[in-house]
């Protein structure tokens, strides 16, 4: 029989474990008059953004992994304070790393709080400028607070509340038979990458998953994790020949042969799949054009 490729993903169902957070609210950190209050349509809120002033002083909204609690000054040092660093490096800020509060760091928050049209004060970091908020991307049901409403750091109204959010996408366990290539998963309706591990890190995968029915569907109120069915599939189809099961001798797990009909020789083949019956092969090296159906010799030497 003559041999033809076709394409072939390595397609499957794969279970992916998503961990949600709750809504909660994001308080302010001063009292006052909300003189301006401007949220993105979609209500992500993204470190480093302003999205309010308070009596005329413009408000960060920041991500740190340590909450911002005390304000600092030079020659100060703490895990809040490398934070900080880490967070105003990450936006692109040039600072020490040192987990010393030094002018490098005060420079880079003077930048940052400029670009929201306020004046930092000098050689000082006031905590109580900051929105702090718990991811770098925060989904968000909009600005809580509206021009002009008078607020205090433990009002009934918020700055923020947040919605229902992913904040994890993981494999529950990776197929071990899976062909080696680049992984993406299917999630409504669109590709995005999944990495070595199992792990869906794009932000727009998040989102989609938050918006998509079957999480939706299997999603429940009191459960911090959902497991939800998706596509996992190579992000490029490799070529591969369909064979006939009967087509294959010396079948060791997935390493066998097939036979040339042009001369009779055994020509090393590895199963990848099966498809409407059929087995799908890769060759090493070059293939031979026709290959016998039900080969006369079972020696699988292709040495």
């Amino acid at each position: 029989m003559a041999l033809h490729q076709v394409q072939y993903d390595d397609a499957r169902t794969l279970n992916l474990d998503v961990t949600s957070s709750q809504a909660r609210n994001i308080p302010f950190p001063m009292d006052g008059t909300i003189t301006y209050a401007e949220c993105p349509t979609d209500g992500l809120i993204a470190s480093g953004s302003h999205e309010y002033d308070i009596d005329g002083i413009p408000l960060i909204s920041l991500h740190t992994e340590v909450p911002l609690f005390r304000d600092l000054a030079y020659g100060d040092k703490g895990d809040d304070i490398q934070a900080l660093q880490n967070e105003l490096a990450r936006l692109g800020y040039g600072t020490s790393l040192s987990g010393t509060f030094d002018w490098n760091t005060w420079n880079a928050w003077r930048a940052l709080y400029a670009l929201a049209g306020g004046t930092a004060q000098n050689g000082v970091f006031d905590h109580n400028l900051i929105v702090w908020i718990s991811t770098d991307n925060m989904s968000t049901t909009g600005c809580a607070a509206e021009l002009g409403a008078s607020v205090t750091a433990d009002s009934d109204m918020p700055a923020f509340t947040t919605s229902l959010g992913v904040q994890r996408i993981k494999a529950n366990a990776l197929p071990q038979n899976r062909i080696a290539g680049e992984r993406v998963v299917t999630i409504n309706e669109q590709d995005y990458p999944i990495d070595d591990n199992g792990e869906v890190t794009d932000p727009n995968a998040l989102a989609a998953m938050l918006s998509w029915n079957t999480y939706l569907d299997n999603h429940k109120d009191e459960q911090s994790t959902t497991s939800v069915p998706v596509n996992y599939k190579l992000k490029q189809s490799i070529n591969v020949y369909s064979v006939p099961a009967e087509s294959l001798i010396g079948l060791n797990r997935s390493d066998g042969c097939v036979v040339d009909s042009s001369n009779n020789k055994p020509v090393n083949a590895h199963v990848v799949g099966s498809s409407l019956g059929r087995t799908l092969i890769t060759i090493d090296g070059d293939a031979p054009k026709t290959i016998q159906i039900s080969p006369e010799t079972q020696s699988c030497d292709a040495s």
